[in-house]
């Protein structure tokens, strides 16, 4: 049936987004995506503004909205469900050519605080992927340990595109669990599809727990779902006391290690499948106090001098207290 857009400035947002926009994204996005849009709405957007019209709707309660969900939601879950109104009413302004002041316009998110991923050392990650032997799951952890893949690309590597000669892994598909079920997809953006190389004390373990396993082709996953995988890895974490690290924060750790080794960051970004290397050097770029002390040398070497005598020269300061030398 065709809406007129006098009928659509009538019809309430949660008649827009249940019966017409959620309906319309699933034909065109992926299942997750909209799954996640649909979790949004019907848990902050709907109990709000479920039986107002557009027309109805002010900018000032939506700024007052977002300013009362943040405390409750976070900032990250006021910013989610406030960009999930905003899509909704967007789309519908669009679709039926409505008259009607976007309300979503102007407003001011909450500040959310810088993301700081946990990763795990050196040292801990040998001890955690040594810890690992003999786990059901051992051989995706260990592609995602070396590889730093996103773990869906790791739960859709398959054992026939493993080259055991030159360790080349294609990642170009991305397994995820929806509402539908387990579907695999490409990968996030285009540039996540990208060869990746395993290192040898990776390839070779994975050759023997391939030949062990009767050298079986499909997904290295197996039969298991993702969220099978990543329980029984932390279920394996927990009963060994490994150090504790998810899927996901193994990705972030190879990425701050491979960053910490001094590999350029063009490199890292390739290697990771980052779409911009913005992202990279937002989630890997650490100043730590080793680099932020080598820079201050640097300077003062090539300036100011190296020491309080270098830099006040000839002038006669006033005698105070002996301060502590610098490290």
């Amino acid at each position: 049936m065709t809406v007129t857009a006098e009928a659509a400035m009538a019809m309430a947002v949660g008649e827009i987004a249940l019966a017409y926009y959620l309906p319309e994204k699933r034909r065109r996005k992926r299942v997750h995506t909209v799954d996640g849009y649909e979790s949004s709405i019907r848990l902050h957007v709907l109990p709000r503004w479920a039986g107002m019209a557009i027309a109805e709707i002010t900018r000032d309660a939506v700024q007052d909205w977002v300013d009362e969900l943040a405390p409750k939601a976070g900032p990250g879950g006021a910013e989610k469900a406030y960009k999930c109104l905003r899509q909704v009413i967007r789309w519908a302004i669009d679709r039926w050519g409505l008259y009607v002041a976007d309300p979503t316009r102007g407003i001011e998110m909450p500040r959310k605080p810088a993301y700081r991923p946990e990763t795990l050392t050196q040292r801990r990650l040998k001890r955690l992927i040594r810890g690992m032997v003999g786990c059901e799951c051992e051989a995706t952890f260990i592609i995602e340990a070396a590889l730093g893949t996103r773990p869906g690309e790791a739960y859709a590597v398959r054992w026939e595109r493993i080259n055991w000669r030159t360790g080349h892994v294609p990642v170009d598909r991305t397994l995820q669990e929806t509402s539908a079920g387990v579907i695999e997809y490409p990968t996030k953006t285009a540039k996540g599809e990208r060869d990746c190389y395993l290192p040898p004390w990776a390839l070779d373990r994975l050759h023997q727990l391939w030949v062990a396993g009767g050298r079986p082709r499909g997904r290295v996953i197996g039969g298991l779902a993702p969220s099978q995988v990543a329980y029984r890895v932390q279920a394996w974490i927990r009963r060994h006391r490994l150090p504790k690290i998810t899927m996901k924060n193994l990705r972030h750790t190879w990425g701050s290690i491979a960053a910490q080794a001094g590999v350029p960051m063009e490199t890292v970004a390739s290697m990771m499948g980052h779409s911009t290397i913005q992202t990279t050097y937002r989630y890997y770029f650490a100043l730590t106090q080793a680099s932020a002390k080598r820079a201050q040398r640097r300077v003062a070497r090539k300036v100011m001098g190296k020491t309080c005598e270098d830099m006040y020269k000839g002038i006669q300061l006033a005698p105070e207290e002996a301060l502590p030398v610098a490290a």
